[in-house]
């Protein structure tokens, strides 16, 4: 059996009238591949962020939404930045509170939630509350190492000269748990040729390939994804081993009609090699910043490899 029928595709693989859809992330269960992404549009008045899923078993007709929130109920302007992981027998999508003012007065925050088949999701719970309670936090991803989890989160932090933005990196046995903090990355986080960015990045993913960590990381403007190997020996053991990141390199995605000017923005990387040989990246592409809030006219593209050097798209 075909595993993606890849001659019958075309980018955009996916698209939706009046939303803006981003920050994708995505799994294969069962003979269905499921998306995850933010989708921006007008709600109740004003352009909102919501957390959709949908699913499909040929990448060219979906389905309805199976998870779409935005935390109203909760007391949070909208949701979104979702990002997928699979613990055991438990998938695990991790998200944030999106926009600046919410009803209940308090700062974005993180959470997760879980499910054992992709379809039926618990309530969202909140993570790290011990340490961003108070703080503007986005862009949550984790990795599970050593019997705990490591977390990967953007904090804004005010400076001597304004605000800045942190890749913050903490730990705790599980979830549910107080996290401790081990360090931020500015600076010393992203690495490459031996010389160090001033820039943190977001919208992370780490992602374990043949052994060694990894982490995909999305630059600030132009957005494209790079992706980054642990220091060291790349097995993770040690807490200080999360914080160093280097050899960083641009995964270059081929620019088409639907991405001319943001072409590969919040990108997630599928080791799908177990089906068919390759790695899959999904990213979102758009050809203006100005509608959405700013966001642009977001839709998702598909690229392949099989050396995470040489992209094709279909």
């Amino acid at each position: 059996m075909v595993f993606i029928k890849w001659e019958s595709l075309k980018n955009p693989v996916y698209q939706r009238e009046v939303w803006s859809v981003k920050d994708a992330c995505m799994e294969y269960f069962n003979g269905k591949f499921y998306l995850f992404f933010s989708a921006f549009y007008k709600d109740r008045g004003k352009i909102r962020s919501h957390v959709v899923e949908v699913s499909t078993q040929d990448w060219i007709k979906y389905s309805e939404p199976i998870l779409h929130i935005d935390g109203t109920e909760d007391g949070w302007t909208g949701l979104c930045s979702p990002n997928i992981s699979k613990i055991g027998e438990n998938y695990i999508l991790t998200i944030n509170s999106w926009g600046e003012k919410h009803p209940n007065g308090r700062t974005n925050n993180l959470f997760y939630t879980t499910s054992r088949d992709l379809e039926k999701w618990d309530h969202p719970k909140q993570v790290a509350k011990n340490l961003t309670e108070n703080e503007r936090v986005i862009d949550i991803a984790f990795a599970h190492e050593n019997n705990k989890y490591y977390l990967i989160y953007k904090q804004r932090i005010r400076g001597k000269v304004g605000w800045k933005d942190f890749p913050r990196i903490s730990t705790a046995k599980s979830l549910d748990d107080e996290f401790e903090f081990i360090g931020d990355g500015f600076v010393k986080l992203f690495r490459k040729n031996g010389r160090e960015s001033k820039k943190p990045h977001e919208n992370y993913q780490f992602l374990k390939i043949d052994g060694i960590w990894y982490l995909l990381t999305t630059s600030y403007r132009p957005h494209r994804p790079y992706l980054y190997r642990m220091a060291g020996d790349g097995k993770g053991k040690n807490d200080s081993d999360w914080l160093i990141w280097e050899e960083g390199y641009e995964l270059l995605v081929k620019e088409e009609n639907f991405n001319t000017f943001d072409r590969s923005n919040a990108g997630f990387l599928a080791d799908w090699r177990d089906y068919d040989d390759y790695f899959y990246l999904i990213y979102a592409g758009t050809t203006e910043d100005l509608s959405f809030a700013r966001r642009g006219n977001n839709k998702l593209g598909l690229s392949k490899s099989k050396d995470l050097v040489n992209f094709e798209c279909p």
